[in-house]
C-alpha cells in the first residue's frame, strides 16, 4: 500500500479528468476547435463526432467514410475536413451536417489519408496516393499539384499560410499557397512523418530508417539524426521554434535548435513511459510537452527545467490522438479502444 505521503503526492500531480466518453472504436484523430468550445474526433469504425468541451456530451454524431483516416477544422468557420478509405474527403458544419464532398484523386481510388487546413483558414489540402489536390472552403477545386513519384505520408503548412510542404519517399515539395510548385527537398529514404517549425525555418521529417533528417530554409542545409529503436512517427516543435520532440523509443527524445542547433550535440531523453511513445504535442504559450504512449499513459513535461514529468493521467489503451486547448486550458487525449478524456489544467 502506499504511504500517506506518496499518496499526497500522486493527488497534486496526477490529472483528474473533468469528463470521459467512449467513442466505440480507434479513435484516429481529434481537434479542439479554435474557440475551445468542442472538439472533433474521428475513428476507425467511420463515423465523425463532435463533442462539447465543457461537458463531454454529443453534438453530433455521423458516419463519414468506410474508416476516417484524418480529421480538422478549419480556424474561424469551424469547418471540419475529413478523409477516409472511399477516396474522398468531406466537409462539414460545426453541427455534423455534410457540405461537400471531395474526390481525393481523378481516379478516385486512393484512400485520402491527409487533410490540412492552412493555418488562417479558406484553403484546404488533401493528399491521396501520389496526388496533393488544394480546395477553397466551400469545397471548389483550386489546385492539384503534379504526382509525387510514391504515396504521400504528411501535409504541413507553413505558419503564415504562405507555403504547402508534402512528404513521399526521397522527397518534401513545396508548393506555394496559390498552388505554383516551387522545389523540392530530396533525400535517399521513405519519409513518414512531417512538422514545420512555427518560425518557418526548418522541416523537419521521420524517416523508415529510425532516423529524423531536417531541412534549414531557405538554404536547403539538411541533416540527420540517427539512433532510434522505432520509426520517429510523431514529432512536435515548442512555439519557440527551439526544441524538437521526437518519438522512436520509450523514451521522448528533445533536439535543442538554438544557437548553432543540434548538429554534434547529445539530445534531451525524456524517460518515464514504459512503452514507445506514440503522440507528442507542446502546449500553445509554453514549453509545455504532453507526450502519450502505448502503456496507456499520458505525461506532462517542461523540459526547459527538468527530465521529469510533472502530471500524469492514463487512459485504457494505447495513446492515439493528444490535442491542446489553444489557450492552454486542457487536454485532449484518446485512444484505440475509443475512450477518450479531456483533463483542466488548474
Amino acid at each position: 500500500m502506499p504511504g500517506v505521503e506518496e499518496t499526497r503526492a500522486r493527488a497534486r500531480t496526477e490529472l483528474p479528468p473533468r469528463w470521459s466518453y467512449q467513442a466505440g472504436d480507434y479513435v484516429v484523430a481529434a481537434e479542439i476547435s479554435a474557440d475551445g468550445a468542442w472538439c472533433a474526433l474521428g475513428t476507425g469504425a467511420g463515423e465523425l463526432i463532435g463533442l462539447d468541451l465543457a461537458t463531454g456530451g454529443e453534438r453530433f454524431r455521423v458516419r463519414a467514410h468506410p474508416a476516417v483516416l484524418g480529421v480538422t477544422i478549419e480556424p474561424g468557420s469551424g469547418r471540419i475536413a475529413s478523409c477516409g478509405q472511399d477516396g474522398k474527403a468531406a466537409l462539414w458544419s460545426d453541427r455534423g451536417e455534410r457540405l461537400a464532398e471531395l474526390a481525393g484523386s481523378t481516379a478516385g481510388r486512393a484512400w485520402v489519408e491527409q487533410v490540412a487546413w492552412a493555418p488562417r483558414g479558406g484553403t484546404l489540402a488533401t493528399a491521396a496516393g501520389r496526388a496533393v489536390r488544394l480546395w477553397s472552403d466551400g469545397g471548389q477545386l483550386l489546385y492539384e499539384a503534379a504526382q509525387a513519384e510514391s504515396a504521400v505520408t504528411g501535409l504541413a503548412w507553413r505558419r503564415d499560410g504562405g507555403e504547402l510542404a508534402s512528404s513521399s519517399y526521397g522527397e518534401v515539395r513545396l508548393l506555394a499557397a496559390g498552388g505554383a510548385a516551387q522545389r523540392a527537398l530530396r533525400w535517399k529514404g521513405s519519409l513518414i512523418s512531417i512538422a514545420w517549425s512555427p518560425d518557418g525555418k526548418v522541416l523537419a521529417c521521420g524517416s523508415q530508417d529510425c532516423s529524423v533528417h531536417f531541412w534549414r530554409l531557405p538554404s536547403g542545409q539538411d541533416a540527420q539524426m540517427s539512433g532510434y529503436p522505432f520509426k520517429a512517427k510523431a514529432l512536435a516543435w515548442d512555439r519557440d521554434s527551439s526544441l524538437l520532440a521526437t518519438s522512436g523509443d520509450a523514451a521522448v527524445t528533445l533536439w535543442d535548435f538554438r544557437g548553432k542547433g543540434p548538429e554534434g550535440t547529445r539530445p534531451l531523453s525524456l524517460s518515464a513511459h514504459r512503452g514507445l511513445c506514440t503522440q507528442l504535442a507542446f502546449a500553445p504559450g509554453k514549453a509545455l510537452l504532453a507526450s502519450g504512449s502505448a502503456d496507456t499513459s499520458v505525461l506532462l513535461w517542461e523540459p526547459r527545467r527538468g527530465e521529469r514529468p510533472v502530471r500524469f493521467a492514463f487512459l485504457q489503451d494505447e495513446v492515439t490522438a493528444l490535442a491542446w486547448h489553444p489557450q492552454r486550458q486542457g487536454l485532449l487525449g484518446a485512444d484505440a479502444s475509443g475512450g477518450v478524456a479531456y483533463w483542466p489544467l488548474k
